[in-house]
C-alpha cells in the first residue's frame, strides 16, 4: 500500500487566477482545500471531502455570492444542503446516487475527485455519460449529464453533454491534478 497523499501547491491558471490547494488523505478519505484569487482578491474558497471509495462526501464553497454546503444523505439517494446569501437561505435538494459526481466549474480539486474513480473503469479512448450536479461561482447548482473521456493514461476531458468544449485535465497516478507551472510541497514534516 502506498503512503497517504498529503501535499499542497500553487499555480497560475490560464485565465491569470492564482490557485492554492492542499490535499490530505486519511482513513476517512481525502480532504481537499482550494482557493482562487483574482486581481489580489479572493474569488473562491472550497473544501471538498471524498470518501475512501472516491465519491464526494461534503462540499463547502464560498464565493462573492455567498456560502454553499452540499452533502449526500446517509443512504446516498439525496444530495442536500443550502446556500446562504445576504438575501437569505436557499435550501437545495437533488437526486443522487453513487454514480453522480459534484463538478465545481474551474476547480482542479473537484475534477480530480470526479476523475479518480474513472481511472479504474475507463480505458483510453472511452467516453461515459455521468450524472452530475454542477456548481458555478454564482452558487446556482444544476443537475445534468456530463461526458468523461479518457484521452490518455492520465489525460481526460470533462464537459457538459452537448454544450461547447470539454475541459482538458491531467491527473497523475496519485489522483492529483497536474497544473502547468505548479509548485508542490509536502504538508507533513518528516
Amino acid at each position: 500500500m502506498s503512503d497517504p497523499v498529503r501535499t499542497g501547491g500553487r499555480a497560475v491558471r490560464p485565465d491569470g487566477a492564482f490557485i492554492v490547494w492542499s490535499v490530505a488523505e486519511g482513513l476517512r478519505g481525502r480532504r481537499w482545500r482550494e482557493s482562487i484569487t483574482r486581481s489580489g482578491g479572493l474569488g473562491r474558497s472550497l473544501l471538498l471531502e471524498a470518501s475512501p471509495g472516491g465519491g464526494p462526501r461534503r462540499l463547502e464553497l464560498t464565493t462573492a455570492s455567498g456560502l454553499l454546503t452540499l452533502h449526500p444523505d446517509e443512504d446516498g439517494r439525496l444530495l442536500h444542503g443550502n446556500v446562504v446569501t445576504p438575501e437569505g437561505v436557499r435550501h437545495l435538494r437533488f437526486d443522487w446516487s453513487f454514480e453522480h459526481e459534484l463538478v465545481v466549474l474551474g476547480s482542479p480539486a473537484a475534477a480530480a475527485i470526479a476523475l479518480r474513480r474513472f481511472a479504474e473503469i475507463l480505458a483510453v479512448g472511452e467516453t461515459r455519460p455521468v450524472p452530475v450536479v454542477a456548481i458555478d461561482d454564482a452558487l446556482e447548482p444544476r443537475a445534468g449529464t456530463w461526458e468523461v473521456t479518457r484521452t490518455g493514461t492520465g489525460s481526460w476531458t470533462l464537459g457538459e453533454n452537448g454544450a461547447g468544449e470539454a475541459e482538458a485535465i491531467e491527473i497523475d497516478a496519485a489522483g492529483l491534478p497536474l497544473l502547468p507551472g505548479a509548485e508542490t510541497w509536502p504538508l507533513a514534516l518528516d
